[in-house]
């Protein structure tokens, strides 16, 4: 590995732990204007209180309201974009690593949608990208979801498998996806990745200890990083959120241990604003 996607990486994965925690804020494309995303540099000032490890953005968010954060969070320049609306099962290119680069970002993330038609094209440009970022020593993180139209079930960890097989096999170092339901499943999607596997927030739960106890189960089963995003910028306290995740993933807490940091964190919250 070149030193300089060394460095990278160390910045985005804790060297504590040796896993990564990132909050992803870069949803509109893909879903519309969420309410809680719609004032972004309220939302860039919560999140980057809550010291996750990197946070994902695409380029025009970076370039208008990162600065002030620069050296507090890595940026993982967001580098393709699908949309649910419109284009739901093709991840277009949108950036490339030249930006990334030149953005100060510490990783280059894309999506690719597996299972259907487009899949060729996207593995194409997602093999493409990976000999760009290999070239600039710059990590790369890869969306992968087996959402195209001959999956019959995303969740299913045959399928997941295949899809964070397929970008470990393109070179991607850090590669997302979806809970498959259960930990004893998911435990055969890390099995068959050898390349760093994070997990993706979704819409798989309800409450906040849904999503601690979803974590916990995969960190147990060799889980190494998180990518979330709705659940913590919509939650009513979200740099809490985020300690309460840091404290599952870099100090293997219980999720009543980072149920409890939660608590303490919206206490600190109360005691600053008196």
């Amino acid at each position: 590995m070149f030193l300089g996607k060394e460095v990278r990486l160390s910045r985005i994965v804790n060297r504590k732990s040796g896993r990564m925690l990132a909050i992803t804020v870069d949803h509109p494309i893909t879903r519309g204007m969420m309410p809680g995303l719609v004032d972004i540099r309220s939302v860039m000032k919560k999140v980057v209180a809550g010291s996750p490890d990197a946070i994902t953005m695409h380029k025009g968010i970076a370039e208008k309201v990162f600065a002030p954060y620069a050296g507090q969070s890595s940026i993982i320049l967001k580098a393709s974009a699908y949309s649910v609306q419109y284009h739901p099962t093709y991840d277009t290119p949108v950036a490339d690593v030249e930006e990334a680069v030149r953005f100060g970002a510490d990783a280059i993330s894309v999506g690719c949608i597996v299972g259907g038609p487009d899949q060729a094209q996207q593995l194409t440009f997602l093999g493409k990208i990976s000999k760009e970022a290999a070239s600039a020593g710059m990590p790369l993180v890869a969306h992968i979801y087996p959402k195209g139209a001959l999956i019959k079930d995303q969740h299913d960890a045959q399928v997941l498998a295949y899809a964070v097989r397929a970008g470990a096999e393109l070179g991607v170092d850090i590669v997302k996806t979806m809970w498959s339901g259960s930990a004893e499943s998911f435990r055969s999607v890390v099995d068959a990745c050898p390349s760093i596997v994070a997990l993706a927030g979704g819409e798989m739960g309800e409450t906040l200890e849904d999503y601690l106890r979803m974590t916990r189960e995969a960190l147990d089963v060799g889980m190494r990083g998180v990518t979330y995003g709705r659940f913590v910028w919509s939650h009513p306290h979200t740099s809490a959120v985020i300690k309460a995740l840091s404290a599952l993933m870099h100090d293997d807490a219980s999720v009543e241990g980072a149920l409890r940091v939660y608590d303490r964190a919206l206490e600190e919250e109360k005691d600053l604003q008196r």
